[in-house]
């Protein structure tokens, strides 16, 4: 009883996987020419090299030569 309980449930996750297979989305290749990626490319400022982080259109180092700060 317990070998057939066993059995069943080992096809049970062996067709759970098979169609988890085929639902799960693929992601692009590595080095592909395709920019239509979910995740950008991190903005760096031209000057220090800092992350600019949000919308930030300067950079928010006060000692950073590019950022106007005040």
């Amino acid at each position: 009883m317990i070998l057939k309980t066993v059995v069943l449930f080992l096809v049970a996750m062996l067709v759970l996987g098979m169609f988890g297979k085929l639902r799960r989305p693929t992601l692009p290749k590595r080095g592909s020419a395709s920019k239509s990626v979910a995740v950008q490319t991190a903005r760096k400022c031209p000057s220090c090299g800092t992350y600019m982080i949000g919308k930030a259109t300067e950079c928010a180092r006060p000692d950073c030569p590019s950022g106007s700060q005040t």
